[in-house]
């Protein structure tokens, strides 16, 4: 590994040369060298995320003069923690390479680093005149989508960057484990949107910038495990979901999370629905945001398998197609002669708010309801029960490890927006026994109708039958030309 002795002092003088004592290990090289000029290197504690992030921010202000780099942290504290006072004491000062204060470092070369803080989402208007040419972001998980996105828009750069440097000037270099408030879209603008290092370039309207994702695991820091040993063991003793979070960077498992959802558990291949098991599709209504669609069948030991879904989004976060009822109950239909279902006794269940009349153009209460819409086309729906406090706790029983054979809830690999959204809901702050509704919750609120039908006793067996389970099965006998029992 070369030692980072070469680099200019001062352009204009020549002979001048600044000794940086920084040898970067494996993954630390690897963001250095990297060509894209949107990059995350994140995942687990401890490979020396941020203290890359500050050489990066040194190396390319000696590089390139005039370079202006800022680097953001959430919090003053942080950042002063983190970052300010660490590169006081590491950066080369004595050489006269720049001037220090706690917000900024002047080089001689003109370049300037800046130390930022954005503690709430309207401060990232303060910097809404600067023009940033290197933007660095430590923790980026605890920054919303919003105030990425508004600083990313503040990039731009007329500076001659060296040849060697162009692919990188302008550019975003940020560092992260994962949860915060940012986990979402974080893991799907780097984690999911290519394997790992791999550069791909990000779509236009995410900003068409060379983007990677750098993952990084405490094994790759020999320095910190040579030093502290005791540390990988600190982090094997913390409780679930940290450990995996900090120790094995899953971005799967973060803080706050609200359930333990995983893909080698919970997520299996597709096999053919047996033809005599029982069929669910358990529905969400939505119009604005999406519409969510799931169809299960339930196996021999009372597991529910998700075989099939369809979320009524248009692709941005959390917005809906804005299908009419019709639309979605000739979609429902389509979508299980497709199955191999069609015809097949099929318990539909939804939310309350499919049984409401709809307002129409005069006002009040006179539209038919969806359910009256749905059954016009031949979908049948069933009232779902729709007690939060009780179907969080039978989510949790349905997706809990057993100690013998797979979680009795699975899904199909298919059900993309199920393996993307479940994990990614969060607990409320002021209700633990909840989830966060303001998160993308369409699906799990669908998902949960079907829990609520067949419910679990802890432990893992199924309770006697549900005030609901009773209304389905009494729907269910009326589709099938019986008499209402």
């Amino acid at each position: 590994m070369r030692h980072f002795d070469d680099i200019p002092a001062n352009p204009a003088r020549h002979g001048d040369r600044i000794v940086i004592d920084y040898k970067p290990q494996p993954r630390q090289a690897a963001l250095h060298a990297c060509p894209a000029n949107e990059i995350l290197f994140g995942g687990a504690a401890g490979p020396g995320k941020s203290h890359a992030l500050r050489f990066e921010a040194l190396l390319s202000c000696l590089r390139v003069p005039g370079l202006r780099a800022f680097l953001f942290r959430r919090t003053q504290p942080e950042l002063e923690r983190n970052h300010v006072l660490p590169a006081l004491s590491q950066f080369p000062k004595a050489s006269g390479a720049f001037r220090a204060s706690k917000s900024r470092f002047e080089f001689i070369n003109g370049s300037i680093l800046s130390f930022c803080s954005c503690h709430r989402e309207a401060d990232v208007f303060a910097y809404q005149g600067a023009e940033i040419h290197l933007l660095l972001i430590d923790e980026l998980t605890h920054f919303t989508e919003f105030m990425y996105d508004y600083l990313r828009g503040r990039l731009r750069c007329t500076l001659e960057a060296p040849p060697e440097m162009r692919h990188k000037i302008p550019g975003i270099v940020c560092a992260s484990n994962p949860g915060g408030v940012g986990h979402a879209f974080v893991k799907a603008r780097f984690v999911d949107f290519a394997p790992p290092m791999t550069p791909r370039r990000a779509p236009d309207a995410e900003g068409g910038m060379l983007r990677c994702h750098i993952p990084g695991r405490l094994a790759d820091n020999a320095i910190l495990l040579a030093r502290d040993p005791g540390y990988a063991k600190r982090l094997d003793a913390l409780p679930e979901p940290y450990r995996t979070a900090y120790r094995d960077g899953d971005w799967d498992v973060f803080m706050g999370q609200a359930f333990a959802f995983s893909r080698r558990l919970h997520v299996v291949k597709p096999r053919p629905v047996p033809e005599t098991a029982p069929l669910f599709m358990t529905f969400d209504w939505g119009y604005g945001a999406p519409f969510s669609v799931g169809w299960w069948w339930v196996d021999g030991e009372g597991r529910l398998l998700r075989f099939a879904e369809w979320y009524g989004t248009n692709g941005s976060p959390n917005q809906g197609l804005r299908l009419t009822d019709s639309r979605i109950a000739d979609g429902i239909r389509e979508r299980e002669t497709r199955h191999g279902i069609a015809g097949r006794a099929i318990t539909r269940l939804a939310g309350p708010d499919c049984f409401a009349k709809k307002p129409d153009y005069r006002g009040g209460g006179q539209g038919p309801s969806t359910a009256e819409v749905f059954a016009a086309a031949g979908v049948f729906l069933a009232p779902g029960d729709p007690s939060r406090t009780a179907k969080i706790r039978q989510f949790h029983e349905r997706l809990r490890p057993r100690d013998h054979g797979p979680p009795m809830l699975q899904v199909y690999d298919v059900c993309e927006h199920f393996i993307r959204t479940i994990p990614l809901l969060v607990t409320d702050r002021r209700n633990v026994e909840d989830i966060d509704t303001t998160g993308e919750d369409h699906i799990y609120d669908e998902a949960c109708h079907v829990c609520m039908a067949r419910p679990l006793a802890p432990g893992g067996g199924e309770t006697e039958t549900r005030p609901a389970a009773r209304i389905i099965d009494a729907v269910t006998a009326v589709q099938d030309g019986q008499e209402m029992p």
